[in-house]
């Protein structure tokens, strides 16, 4: 991301790239792919407290695509458009060997969020409860066992991604460090805790619900569902604990939650996990592309 010193506020601008055979899953259409690629540069605006407004977006076409494939891209991006009120403004098309959404997006802020600020004492906090996505990922490539209603929520989280900008921007004045959690909620803690200097004491995992019967169901470990997974698109961060009562409200009016996970603390590049008075190292693991 790029920041761009513009009168009083921020020039923001951000780029990033999906590309089929990495990004896409099996299941995905599409109409989601395309919506997704915009997702993606959303979630980083709202991690840094940034209001997007335009985007461009350059494609890559296989020799063969079909008019179906190509008016579903074209609907995804509008759902995009009309989901987080940015405008489409131009791109470029090429062929390539296989579907390739490079979306940039510019925006504006008065003040950016940084991963720089935590301090020993902040409140560790996240938007979002995890684990969704890595059982999607688990159920749509590799056929887990899931019941009905949990599948389809797991399955949702990955086809149908949704960072939340409302929350983002409400949360942003009151925080200390914050990025998205795009790469895990473990390597998002490794990450804050080198840029900060800090290191960080997790006390409650932020466990989607059914997502430890999941676990148990398939012979999986719930924590590195939790902390491993990746793709979540939740806002990771800190807050001053005098503050972290009104950012919750805050949040709570854009209508979202803010759940406290844990604590900074003065132990650099330490992250661990608290369990029943002992601990443990979390490790610096995460998303990693399809294939």
């Amino acid at each position: 991301m790029a920041v761009i010193p513009l009168g009083p506020g921020r020039l923001v601008a951000k780029v990033d790239m999906l590309v089929e055979g990495t990004d896409v899953p099996k299941g995905m259409t599409y109409r989601e792919a395309a919506r997704k690629a915009v997702a993606m540069c959303v979630s980083d605006f709202a991690a840094k407290g940034a209001r997007p407004d335009s985007f461009l977006i350059s494609l890559g076409l296989r020799k063969g695509v079909t008019q179906e494939e190509v008016e579903g891209l074209a609907q995804g991006l509008r759902d995009a458009e009309q989901e987080w009120d940015a405008h489409l403004v131009g791109g470029d098309t090429n062929e390539s060997s296989e579907l390739v959404i490079d979306c940039a997006m510019v925006g504006f802020a008065r003040k950016l969020v940084t991963r720089v600020g935590a301090s020993p004492g902040d409140r560790l906090v996240v938007t979002g409860l995890f684990g969704y996505t890595r059982a999607g990922l688990k159920i749509l490539m590799e056929g887990a066992s899931a019941e009905a209603k949990f599948a389809e929520s797991a399955k949702g989280s990955v086809l149908h991604p949704t960072p939340n900008l409302r929350v983002g921007l409400a949360l942003a004045p009151y925080l200390t460090s914050a990025m998205d959690s795009s790469d895990g909620l473990a390597r998002s803690l490794h990450t804050l805790a080198k840029e900060s200097g800090v290191g960080f004491e997790v006390i409650a995992l932020p466990v989607g619900q059914g997502v430890e019967r999941f676990a148990r169901t398939n012979g999986l470990s719930t924590e590195q569902l939790v902390l491993e997974g990746g793709e979540e698109y939740i806002i990771v961060g800190t807050v001053k604990g005098s503050k972290f009562s009104s950012a919750a409200k805050a949040v709570k009016r854009a209508g979202g939650e803010l759940i406290e996970i844990g604590m900074a603390t003065s132990s650099k590049g330490r992250v661990e996990l608290r369990v029943r008075g002992s601990y443990k190292p979390i490790r610096n693991e995460g998303w990693t592309h399809l294939r």
